[in-house]
């Protein structure tokens, strides 16, 4: 399992299309992206200039992207459009998640939400449970 958040879902995801490329035996069970910028025009763009589709990678068999729409990072939170299956036929399922992370009481502001914060991804049942049934 990878799991990969913000600029890090950039990186695992290129990565990923690079090993496939160049050890197509290596695979990843799943994939997950949280608080991804994946689906961002800009993204999607120098995606396809560096690669011939956006699509899954090859050794990827399972790919799943949680997304809180209030994330300004993750503000094109499906994925599912935009990105092609892979040779097997696998294609990323869009979650969508409420990330509920507020800061500490003891910071200036205390409490203050933030829908990007990586904490708040990984505390969310959606994404909890798919970790805890992974084997």
């Amino acid at each position: 399992m990878l799991i990969g958040h913000s600029m890090g879902s950039i990186i695992a995801y290129d990565v990923l299309r690079l090993l496939g490329r160049n050890d197509p035996q290596f695979s990843v069970d799943h994939f997950m992206t949280i608080g991804s910028p994946l689906g961002m025009p800009h993204v999607k763009y120098k995606i396809s200039q560096e690669n011939d589709l956006v699509r899954t990678p090859t050794i990827v068999g399972r790919w799943t992207n949680f997304a809180d729409r209030r994330d300004v990072v993750a503000i094109e939170a499906k994925l599912s459009d935009d990105y092609e299956p892979n040779d097997q036929g696998v294609k990323v399922a869009d979650v969508p998640v409420i990330n509920a992370y507020r800061s500490p009481l003891d910071r200036d502001p205390p409490n203050k939400p933030n829908y990007h914060k990586s904490y708040g991804y990984l505390r969310t049942p959606e994404l909890s449970n798919v970790v805890r049934a992974f084997s």
